[in-house]
Formats: structure tokens, sequence, C-alpha cells
């Protein structure tokens, strides 16, 4: 190996050095699965739900607390999903409450989230810009903002959001709330409770 071989292998192992460096130094992404970031309770529960939501229903809102409820009084027995079914023609905020409770999941802060925009929505949803607030919120469950405009302003956040009400609607719902319970579609909240005395007489 002549002299300015010996320096070429030189300078490729400390730009090899740096750039592994550059790699260990650099923050670690947590990586968040979609599917279950929107997801809560014991995957292997009795009673399994598929949740499809309009998070300016008020209807929505009594049945999220009111599942709330129940998850705190039977924790191993309910395993719940979240899916959008945002009623755009209906409610003025559906689309982009969604879109922050899509981006909320991305950073692993969906149900933080929601246990603040679901009890307040009858504050914001009188607002005409209610996204100071959901930022305030936003900022108060612990969410890189940065991250959180950046998936607001991209299409991909809204295309999960569309897709999963065309799947909704694929599936026969017409309105919010609608529930799978167990496979079975229930509607409304008043049938959500009625179905769930069946597994919890108590409740």
């Amino acid at each position: 190996m002549n002299k300015w071989q010996s320096s070429v292998v030189i300078v490729l192992v400390i730009v090899g050095l740096i750039v592994g460096l550059k790699v260990h130094m650099a923050p670690k992404k947590v990586e968040i699965n979609l599917q279950t970031a929107r997801a809560r309770g014991n995957p292997d529960a009795r009673v399994k739900i598929v949740e499809y939501v309009d998070f300016q229903c008020p209807a929505c809102a009594f049945g999220i607390q009111y599942l709330k409820t129940l998850f705190e009084q039977h924790p191993n027995d309910l395993y719940l999903q979240v899916r959008y079914f945002p009623l755009t023609g209906m409610h003025r905020h559906a689309m982009i409450s969604a879109m922050y409770s899509e981006c909320a999941a991305r950073q692993g802060k969906f149900w933080e989230l929601d246990d603040l925009m679901i009890p307040q929505q009858g504050q914001w949803e009188q607002l005409i810009n209610p996204e100071p607030v959901f930022q305030s919120m936003a900022s108060q469950v612990g969410m890189n903002i940065d991250q959180l405009n950046s998936c607001l302003a991209s299409d991909d956040a809204r295309k999960v959001i569309n897709d999963e009400k065309s799947l909704g609607q694929s599936l026969g719902i017409k309105s919010t709330p609608t529930y799978f319970i167990n496979k079975k579609m229930v509607v409304g909240t008043k049938s959500l409770q009625e179905e769930m005395k069946t597994y919890f007489p108590g409740n």
C-alpha cells in the first residue's frame, strides 16, 4: 500500500467514525404503531369494541366518557379501538379535531389529548377557530409542537381519517357514535349502554 492509498484509508476511517458517532448521538425516534396508538385495554379481553367517532358529536363525547368509566371498573375485561368518522357536513370542527387526534396518536399521546378534548367539547365547538385551544392542549400533554404542526400540514393524517371513514361507510355506518362490540354493530349511546349491560349487569 503506497502513501496515497494509506491516506485514503485513514480519511475513510475518520469519516466512518464521525458518521457513526452522529448516528449514535442522534435522538432516538419512538416508533408508534398506529393500530395500537388509538387502542386501550386488554387485547385478550372478553369484550372488544371498535368505536367510530366524530369528536364534535355530543353523543360521542357521552359514549367516550361512559366507556372510560367502564374501563376504570373493568380494566381487564375491555379492549377498545377508536376509528374516525367525521361528519363534516354537520360539524364544522369534525375534521380538525380528528386531525389533532391523529397527530397526537403519532406521538403516542392520543388518550392524553382525548382526556382534555372531550370534556371541553362544549367550549371549543362554539369557537370559530378551535386550533389555539387544541394547540394549548397539545402543549399540556407534552406533545412536540413542531412535529404536530408538520403532521397537520401533511396530507397523510387526513388520508388516514378519510380512509377510516370510507371503511366505516362500507360497513354500513351512517351516524356516530357507532360501535362494533364483539363484531356486533351497535348504534348510539343508548344501545351501547344496553349492550354493555349484557356483559356487565351492574353497570
